[in-house]
């Protein structure tokens, strides 16, 4: 059998699909079988869970106003399960030697889970639930857009499920305080995942790791530029360096994290091969040290044609955190063809995306490389505590920029009256608490990357139940 038969295997009904890593899950289930990564995984997750949220749900369940507590813990433990899953896919990833990550992560995570409810109201307030889920759903109709994977994804993922397991972990919070706030966050991040997906699913896990959101016309537009190319040739040099080249900025402009790329797909063509659609986002304009990039556009969207043939693919993967993963892991030698678009400002209107030439990159290449450097000049003269607090900044503003600027709020809650660059005070003095009793080193992964501290809410919790005492 090849290659090429061996990969649409996966979306047969019942097939397992690979194992990329040897390990297994157990979060919240101790004493049952562990749960494996991937296809397999997310079958048994959903298995396990006691309600229905996590099969295809109408839109009336989602307009409704809050989860059951069933509900909130099978979310609880998917989203659980969901991260373990991401991370085994991205183990080579870890800290970085320029930017004190796992202590800016924690903290923004923290940070997320306290303040993101009052926002996430505010926008459903504004625009009502249904304009929430069309805000997801504007994802199908654009290229070069935040609204994507890996951001939606972290409105449940990130700002609940790790905000609030690292509260638990570090005795800040118990089980069942903050179950108002934690329904608030869920409830907006269902909203425009199943906006954006509109096949009843949220995540792409559940859909054997398939993100094919964007409309035919999308897929048609980035077509009609796509040039093919042979592996080595003057084009496909200049195609690859430019995607790794961009793709180095994005991550830097970020902080050394993903928030700075988005992959949707994989779309299958006509001819047997497959498109992934990916955003480099170079320049986001809210962060002060993204004036390094002043010169470049917000984003380069790249079309990448792969050959599953020439690859020989077995499985892909585009995960929930926006990212492509094959089996064989290297599928740069199988792109076969590319394009690559130029979206100026966030909200610049689709038609005036344009395209650029494979031949006329060099100007647009000089200018990453350029702002990359100083990137570096400028990192390595920040103090400890300015990296620290750029990088929370970079998750917390970053993570709900794009539904605050879609729902039309965000020069509102930058305001004095909401503060929303600012710090909560709580999260501020956690900065000296989390690098004592190896919290940020030890227990940190131990309960967050393990499943191990995603406590469910217990049986005697009140869905109207925020935090009352500090005792």
């Amino acid at each position: 059998m090849n290659g090429k038969a061996e990969y649409l295997k996966r979306y047969e009904p019942g097939d397992d699909g690979l194992r990329f890593q040897n390990l297994e899950y157990i979060g919240n289930f101790k004493g049952m079988p562990g749960v494996p990564d991937g296809i397999k995984g997310d079958r048994m997750m959903r298995e396990r869970a006691k309600s229905g949220v996590l099969g295809r749900v109408a839109k009336q369940d989602v307009l409704k106003d809050e989860f059951t507590i069933d509900e909130l813990n099978d979310l609880n433990n998917y989203l659980a399960w969901n991260i373990w899953d991401v991370l085994v896919m991205r183990a080579t990833e870890g800290v970085s030697g320029m930017i004190p990550r796992q202590e800016y992560e924690i903290l923004a995570f923290m940070q997320e889970f306290y303040r993101y409810p009052q926002f996430m109201r505010l926008m459903t307030d504004r625009i009502g639930a249904e304009g929430v889920m069309d805000i997801g759903a504007s994802a199908r109709k654009e290229i070069g857009t935040k609204i994507n994977c890996v951001h939606d994804w972290c409105l449940g993922a990130v700002a609940f499920g790790m905000g609030r397991c690292g509260l638990l972990a570090l005795e800040a919070i118990g089980p069942d305080d903050y179950v108002e706030e934690s329904n608030i966050i869920l409830k907006f991040m269902q909203r425009v995942l199943w906006g954006k997906r509109q096949d009843g699913y949220i995540l792409n896990s559940q859909d054997n790791y398939r993100c094919q959101i964007h409309d035919q016309s999308v897929i048609d537009m980035v077509m009609s530029e796509v040039v093919d190319f042979d592996e080595g040739s003057e084009d496909y040099q200049r195609f690859t360096g430019f995607n790794a080249t961009a793709e180095l900025l994005a991550f830097f402009d970020h902080y050394d994290c993903r928030l700075g790329l988005g992959d949707t797909g994989p779309y299958p063509l006509p001819d047997g091969r497959l498109l992934i659609i990916r955003d480099l986002f170079v320049n986001e304009r809210v962060y002060h040290w993204s004036d390094v990039c002043d010169e470049l556009p917000h984003c380069y969207t790249l079309a990448v044609v792969i050959d599953p043939e020439k690859l020989g693919l077995k499985e892909i993967r585009v995960n929930d955190i926006s990212t492509t993963f094959t089996v064989p892991k290297n599928y740069i030698p199988a792109i076969t063809g590319g394009a690559i678009f130029v979206r100026q400002e966030w909200d610049t209107p689709m038609g005036e995306v344009y395209p650029l030439k494979l031949t006329e990159l060099e100007p647009h290449l000089e200018k990453i490389r350029t702002a990359t450097v100083k990137m570096y000049d400028k990192t390595i003269r920040m103090p400890r505590r300015e990296l620290c607090t750029n990088g929370i900044w970079s998750y917390y503003i970053d993570m709900l920029l794009p539904y605050l600027r879609k729902a039309g709020v965000w020069d509102e809650v930058v305001s004095p009256k909401y503060d929303f660059w600012e710090i909560d005070q709580r999260v501020a003095n956690y900065y000296y608490e989390i690098t004592k009793r190896n919290f940020v080193q030890v227990t940190v992964p131990q309960k967050i990357f393990s499943g191990e501290g995603y406590l469910p809410f217990s049986a005697e919790a009140d869905l109207r139940s925020s935090k009352y005492a500090w005792i």
